[in-house]
Parts: C-alpha cells; sequence; structure tokens
C-alpha cells in the first residue's frame, strides 16, 4: 500500500524539452474506465523527418490525456500544421469511442517580439489575451477560440525558461485547459435542472400553502403527494451530486494552476487568467448554485413533511385524547348504574328472602305455631344487612381478582 501512495508522487511527469516546439494536447472521455493514475511515455520519430515526437498517455479518475511534443528546428512564423486526430488518440489511449473533452495546441517560440500585434495575426490569432508568467521569464498569448478542428491555440514566447522549468509550465497550460473543459461538463446539468427546479420551487410553494388549509381528513393525499415531491427532488440531487462535485475539484484546481503561472500585465491586453476566470467563474458558480438549490429544496420539503407528520400526529392525539375521555365518561356511567343496580339487587334479594320468611311465617301458623309479629319485624333489617354484606364481600372479591 506505501509503495503505491509512493508512486503516486511520481504518476505525471512532466516532458522536458528545450524549445522551440510544437505541443499538442487531447482530453478524452472514455465510455468505460480504462486505467487509474497510469502513465505511458512513448518515444518516435517522425517518418521521413529528423523531428524527434514524444508522445505521453496519462489516465485519471474519468478521464485520459494524451500529450505529444514536436521538436521544431527554428521558430516558425505560420501554425504548424500535423496533429493527432481523434482516432489517433483513441487508440493511443485505449479508449475506443472516447469523445474528445478538450484538444489544446501550444507552440513554443523564440523570446516575444517588442510588437506582439504583428506576430499574434500571422498565427491568426483574433482578440488575445496576454501576460507575462514565471517572473517574465516567458509570455503567453491565446484568443481561447475553437477552431473548425475543435483545437484551441496557445503561443508561449520562452524568454528564461530551461527545459525543466518550460516541461513543467507547459503542463500548467494545458492543465488549466483541461480541467476547465471537465470542470464545465457539470453546466449543461445544471442548465438541464434548472426548470425542473423551478417546478420543484413552484409545487413545494404550492404544497405549503395547503398545508395550511388541508383539512384533516386530506392530510393522506398531501403527505403522499409531498412525499412524492421529496423523491424526486432526491433522485435529481443523487444523479448530478457527483458531476458537481467534480465540477468543484476541476474549478480548485484551475484556480490552482493559473496561480502556479505567476501573471503580470502585458500593455494592451488582458490577462490570460483574468480572461478565463471571468468567463469561466460564472459557470461554475451557477453548478454550484445549482447543487446548493437542490440541497436547500431537499431539506425544504423534508421540513414540510416533518410539520405535516407533527400536525398529523397532533391531531391522531387529540382524537386519542377524545376517545379516552369518552371511555372515562361511559366508564363513569358504567360504575353509576352499577351502583343503581347493586342497589335494586339488595332491594330485589332482600324482598324475595323476606317473602320467603313471610310464606314461613304464614305455613307455621297454619300449622299450629303461632309466632309473634314482632319476630316478622325484627327479621326484616335483620334480612337487609345480611344481603347488604354477602352483596359487599362478593364485590370485594371480585375486585381483589381483578
Amino acid at each position: 500500500m506505501s509503495t503505491d501512495f509512493n508512486a503516486e508522487l511520481h504518476a505525471r511527469p512532466s516532458i522536458y524539452f528545450n524549445g522551440p516546439a510544437f505541443v499538442e494536447h487531447v482530453a478524452l472521455l472514455p465510455k468505460e474506465f480504462v486505467g487509474l493514475h497510469k502513465t505511458q511515455a512513448v518515444v518516435a520519430a517522425a517518418e521521413g523527418q529528423g523531428e524527434k515526437i514524444r508522445s505521453q498517455v496519462e489516465y485519471h479518475t474519468e478521464f485520459v490525456t494524451i500529450t505529444t511534443v514536436r521538436e521544431l528546428d527554428e521558430d516558425v512564423t505560420d501554425w504548424p500544421d500535423g496533429g493527432l486526430s481523434l482516432s489517433e488518440a483513441q487508440e493511443l489511449a485505449g479508449a475506443p469511442g472516447a469523445s474528445l473533452v478538450c484538444r489544446t495546441s501550444i507552440l513554443i517560440a523564440g523570446p516575444a517580439p517588442s510588437d506582439l500585434g504583428p506576430a499574434l495575426s500571422a498565427f491568426g490569432f483574433g482578440d488575445t489575451a496576454a501576460s507575462s508568467i514565471g517572473g517574465g521569464a516567458a509570455q503567453i498569448c491565446s484568443d481561447f477560440r475553437v477552431r473548425p478542428d475543435e483545437t484551441s491555440r496557445i503561443v508561449l514566447f520562452n524568454k528564461e525558461l530551461n527545459a525543466y522549468r518550460l516541461g513543467r509550465m507547459v503542463r500548467r497550460i494545458y492543465e488549466i485547459e483541461t480541467y476547465r473543459s471537465m470542470a464545465l461538463l457539470g453546466l449543461p446539468e445544471a442548465r438541464r435542472l434548472a426548470p425542473r427546479l423551478d417546478a420543484f420551487d413552484s409545487k413545494l410553494v404550492e404544497l405549503t400553502d395547503r398545508n395550511l388549509a388541508t383539512s384533516s381528513s386530506e392530510h393522506k393525499a398531501l403527505l403522499d403527494e409531498i412525499t412524492g415531491l421529496s423523491s424526486q427532488i432526491i433522485s435529481a440531487a443523487a444523479a448530478t451530486r457527483n458531476r458537481f462535485g467534480a465540477t468543484a475539484a476541476y474549478a480548485q484546481i484551475v484556480e490552482e494552476r493559473i496561480a502556479e503561472l505567476r501573471e503580470a500585465h502585458v500593455d494592451g491586453f488582458q490577462r490570460f487568467g483574468v480572461f478565463v476566470a471571468r468567463r469561466f467563474k460564472p459557470a461554475i458558480r451557477t453548478c454550484a448554485a445549482t447543487a446548493v438549490r437542490l440541497d436547500r429544496l431537499s431539506h425544504a420539503t423534508m421540513h414540510l413533511i416533518d410539520l405535516l407528520q407533527t400536525r398529523i400526529q397532533v391531531e391522531i392525539e387529540y382524537q386519542n385524547l377524545v376517545q379516552i375521555q369518552a371511555m372515562a365518561d361511559r366508564a363513569a356511567t358504567q360504575v353509576k348504574i352499577q351502583r343503581a343496580v347493586e342497589g335494586f339487587s339488595i332491594i330485589a334479594i332482600s324482598y324475595y328472602l323476606l317473602s320467603l320468611l313471610k310464606t314461613g311465617f304464614e305455613a307455621l301458623d297454619h300449622a299450629g305455631y303461632h309466632l309473634s309479629p314482632v319476630i316478622m319485624l325484627v327479621s326484616i333489617p335483620i334480612v337487609i344487612c345480611a344481603v347488604i354484606i354477602a352483596v359487599w364481600r362478593v364485590k370485594h372479591a371480585l375486585e381483589s381478582e381483578s
């Protein structure tokens, strides 16, 4: 594992060379991932020529780059011909069918002339940005236009850079273009999501208003709609999270590479880094704003769901309280009825017992045994008290068992 970490430090070396030279850098987006932090360097001699061409293939996290350096015998006044075709780049990368992300051509020439205008016009440049870089050791110029062959052109006038500094400086320049293009892959996603986010916003406002006015009988339908909206927002966020995260990471690398150029102003020209930043940052901010908007929409819908669920829960608890109170009232009524029934039971049982006693006394009287009426009168409270005690003991026994 430590060997892998150490190898990462040397994964993408620069190609060192002395100018003048012509550098082509192609970035491809493979259909399938084809490698991981793997660099291949190839050195070849151009057939029929004495030119030395070096090629380097680098496999990044989600894209592949092919860099070729062709050293020239002397400065040129016209833009060099030739270059890798898309099919040749795909073959070198081992990624057939890969789509083109960007193609950057960098011409390294001698020291910049005192009047840049004619020299840049000879290379076909229009409105050009230019900067002194590397502490005044070189000048970089580009009009950032994409030609019909999908190539953007950059001229580097080298004044004092040696082979090592020149190789690193060229790497910074084409990495700015590559990572800028990779970062902008998130912009179409942001534009595609814009109308959906507007629809999500409108729907969320509608559901929030309905939540205030909806009766308890319709809460279930409203909750289903809010849950459906939340699912759509979460799905959109999950589908774009990686793309927007990569956009932010690539944008940070672009800013770092521009800072490493150590630019200084060239009279009459806009700075290279300022040109890139002023046209690049709004797109990055659009992607960042879209990601933030998705996140806030997701939180808002979840909050609305929580509010509705709380409202439903409160109403359920209120209904439970009403039911419990009704049960308590019924229980109190049943207790009253039970007490009334107990009283009637005592009266009825006492009546029946006294009737039996009366029947017994009458039978004794017919048999010739005459009892005093006082006995009958005394037996009445005795029977009633006995019945009350018996009912009380039965009730107490039942309560003890429950």
